[in-house]
């Protein structure tokens, strides 16, 4: 149960398209960051698909960096979000079909895709927005979607972005986000003749989507534009200060009798930023967020790195402390369980580290931008894998604070 926010190219502070998105598949689906180099495909390669059968493989398979979960055996699928080298942007929100009962909602249709499957492909296969939603249209008339009765996606490059909704059965709706729009999709579809068409009515209806609709789109009507730093205090968000605000007695928003943007079983958030005018290394980035945002932080992956920093690269099915997911899971566990000794502490050192990448990242990527293309991919590799390393580092100091104050009632 997934939020994606869409921000158009004239009401970016970038002047680019720019998307974000909160992951949410439950049962601590561990995630790690990926970086996947372009290659050509095999002779008579396939794309092996969940539900049966395969496609013909592209020529070609386009660079990218994505979320991606631990292992195929835990969810029939991998890629969460991600962002190629041709500043392709992808991301997912499920949807509830009508007249599909929800003990069949997710049931196997033979020779369809499912949503990780359509993010893959796009990312492995879309030079444009436009190709990538054009793409994921025919794909899903032809095929269908499996595994979900309905589902929608985001597809963004720098200068326009798309949402296709999928339903069952062959259906498919497309519909550009406005250059001055903001646009926010929770779990319900929202191209309105598709939503009514097909649209299970009390999903449409549950405030559980619409209280993020409502709240996210108050926050952006106040804001000339929207930059990747508001984007991140987006996600956060939990509808303090608003009539929607909801805490338990301890003061924490999570597992309240309300939905927030920011939840405890959040696996990770993304910032999707396409740019044009940067060298190929250096164009485009994804800001990741693991855990939930709240008590996370956003480390720059540039779509030309290398490498993934070890603990960033990292998940599986148990807790595992040299990975970056297990680690931010626990500390939003130790945060939760004393709330108010512990989440100011989080969020201010995570608001300092924020604030000096932002200012460091400018400087790095223009000292990039002079090299040949090798070096840069080199140099961006060992900022962003230095940036990493060091929000790890700062990470098990905070869980050693986090977890004295967990212990000891006088905080």
């Amino acid at each position: 149960m997934c939020t994606t926010l869409v921000v158009g190219r004239t009401r970016s502070a970038t002047g680019h398209v720019i998307l974000a998105h909160s992951e949410e598949l439950g049962r601590n689906s561990a995630h790690r960051v990926c970086a996947v180099d372009a290659r050509e495909a095999a002779p008579g390669e396939r794309f092996p698909l969940h539900s049966g059968g395969g496609l013909e493989q592209a020529g070609r398979l386009a660079r990218h960096v994505c979320t991606k979960i631990f292992d195929k055996r835990h969810y029939p699928g991998e890629h969460t979000s991600g962002i190629n080298e041709h500043g392709v942007a992808v991301a997912n929100n499920m949807a509830m079909k009508k007249d599909i009962a929800e003990s069949g909602m997710y049931d196997v249709v033979p020779g369809g895709i499912i949503w990780t499957e359509f993010l893959q492909l796009v990312l492995e296969r879309a030079t444009s927005a436009r190709d990538g939603v054009a793409m994921v249209s025919a794909l899903s008339e032809r095929h269908g979607l499996s595994c979900d009765s309905g589902t929608m996606i985001a597809i963004a490059d720098p200068e326009e972005a798309w949402w296709v909704e999928i339903a069952r059965g062959g259906h498919s709706a497309a519909e550009r986000v406005a250059d001055d729009e903001v646009s926010v999709r929770a779990n319900c579809y929202r191209i309105a003749d598709f939503a009514q068409e097909f649209g299970d009515a009390a999903n449409q209806a549950d405030r559980y989507n619409l209280d993020r609709h409502d709240a996210l789109e108050a926050r952006v009507s106040g804001m000339v534009d929207v930059g990747p730093a508001d984007l991140m205090a987006l996600v956060r968000d939990v509808y303090e200060g608003t009539p929607l605000s909801l805490t338990r007695s301890d003061g924490s928003p999570f597992r309240t009798e309300r939905r927030t943007v920011a939840r405890m079983n959040t696996e990770a958030c993304t910032v999707l930023e396409p740019r044009r005018g940067l060298p190929p290394p250096l164009a485009h980035v994804m800001w990741c967020c693991l855990s939930t945002s709240l008590t996370g932080v956003f480390v720059p992956f540039h779509v030309g790195i290398t490498s993934v920093e070890a603990h960033y690269g990292t998940a599986g099915a148990r807790y595992d402390p040299a990975s970056a997911y297990w680690l931010f899971a626990e500390l939003a566990k130790l945060v939760d369980y004393r709330y108010r000794a512990c989440a100011d502490l989080v969020r201010h050192a995570w608001r300092e580290f924020e604030a000096e990448t932002f200012r460091t990242l400018a400087e790095a990527e223009s000292g990039c931008g002079c090299l040949e293309s090798i070096e840069a991919a080199a140099a961006i590799t060992r900022y962003d894998g230095t940036r990493a390393a060091e929000a790890v580092r700062l990470l098990q100091d905070l869980l050693v604070e986090v977890k004295t104050r967990a212990f000891y009632e006088d905080f």
